[in-house]
């Protein structure tokens, strides 16, 4: 079945490209675009030739340009190194996963200083036989008190999964000083997590809230900034001042968010920091847009501020805004568990990613709609590459 026509195409000046394979990009010294499936692109990533491979057993998800100048490719517990522009790679180096499991690909960064940060975190749940819940996530039924539904076009419609089933996730930081070779946590009793009341002060009253799938930045005034989805309509952050080594306390700022995951940069040509997130309100998330919108905003001064909102695409059922208003009292909200009729076009946008070559904005995110697929409607995807100028961003 064909995509719908979508509500908000890019604008004048944005290139879309959809079904590249890309994921991740890095540019070469030759000005080339590199991606991770070995592909390349010589006009600025408008098309791209063949992926090819790296080499036996060499895979990743995420490219970057470090500070020596070699490049890494990054999978979930491996690293492997080039000092050739792709062409051959040294390892594996291995990443430790003995309490993890996987964070956001393509989340590794490097400081100014050479340290290498991998956010990661691990979710800790569980299904008894007594919870009235009868299936996990992803089980081959739909079983309404265990996802938020819908109807669509008469057939039954997931529409959130997670927020409705017994679990909990921790983040944390690994770094590294030496490119990848060895490893270590931060300080004991770093794990992050929500651990604050209705109005977002680190206090315990109201429990321990989710921390997931976290991005980190370098910000302007030496610190490092943790992003981290969660179950509150807002996202997580927390700071650094040391280079990763001890962490803020984690708080919800004033970006309002689904429990889906942002994306945090730093922008290389300004050091601003830029973030992608699906930006919907409570009421939003309460009728089962999850991911109805998707959105982004840049900050001048290491995260403390947010301005030049922008609405990137939109499902059909919700409003063309830029800016959503963050809610109190800052408590968990997810969908109904019967969220009624969906709109024909009922879409979902999201797992963005951003990359950076010369003065162009890579963004890379999954949009999907619905499709009949045997008695009930489920998500068809397709993985979209636009490329803006840094400018638009800014405006």
């Amino acid at each position: 079945m064909e995509p719908p026509v979508w509500r908000k195409p890019p604008p004048e000046g944005v290139v879309e490209i959809v079904g590249s394979g890309v994921s991740s990009l890095v540019e070469l010294t030759d000005g080339s675009l590199l991606a991770e499936n070995g592909s390349v692109s010589s006009d600025g990533g408008r098309t791209w030739c063949k992926p090819r491979s790296f080499g036996d057993g060499v895979d990743g998800n995420g490219l970057m340009r470090l500070n020596s100048g070699a490049i890494a490719l990054t999978i979930d517990d491996r690293i492997w190194i080039s000092r050739d522009e792709g062409e051959t790679w040294e390892g594996p180096r291995h990443i430790p996963m003995d309490t993890a499991r996987r964070g956001l690909s393509d989340t590794i960064i490097q400081l100014s200083g050479g340290r290498l940060l991998c956010p990661r975190r691990t979710v800790l749940g569980g299904y008894h036989p007594d919870d009235g819940l009868g299936l996990p996530i992803g089980g081959a039924a739909r079983v309404p008190e265990c996802e938020g539904w819908g109807t669509w076009r008469g057939l039954p419609a997931s529409v959130e999964g997670e927020g409705h089933c017994p679990q909990m996730e921790i983040a944390f930081v690994y770094y590294s000083d030496d490119e990848g070779r060895t490893w270590s946590p931060f300080e004991d009793y770093g794990c992050l997590m929500g651990w604050f009341d209705f109005d977002g002060v680190a206090n315990g009253n109201c429990g321990v809230t989710p921390c997931d799938e976290p991005s980190v930045a370098e910000t302007k005034d030496g610190g490092v900034l943790f992003f981290a989805r969660s179950t509150v309509g807002r996202i997580l952050y927390s700071y650094s001042r040391d280079d990763a080594q001890t962490w803020s306390a984690v708080k919800p700022n004033e970006l309002a968010c689904s429990y889906s995951p942002p994306r945090l940069r730093r922008i290389p040509r300004t050091g601003d920091l830029i973030c992608i997130w699906n930006q919907v309100s409570h009421a939003e998330i309460r009728r089962g847009y999850l991911r109805g919108r998707l959105s982004a905003a840049i900050s001048r001064d290491s995260g403390a501020t947010w301005e030049s909102f922008k609405t990137l695409e939109v499902s059909a059922g919700l409003e063309d805004v830029d800016r959503i208003p963050a809610e109190y009292p800052i408590r968990p909200v997810r969908s109904q568990n019967y969220v009624g009729t969906l709109p024909d076009d009922y879409a979902n946008i999201y797992y963005p990613n951003i990359c950076f070559a010369a003065d162009k904005v890579y963004v890379i995110y999954s949009r999907g709609w619905m499709t009949q697929k045997g008695d009930e409607a489920r998500l068809t995807s397709e993985r979209v590459l636009r490329i803006y100028p840094l400018d638009w961003f800014y405006q």
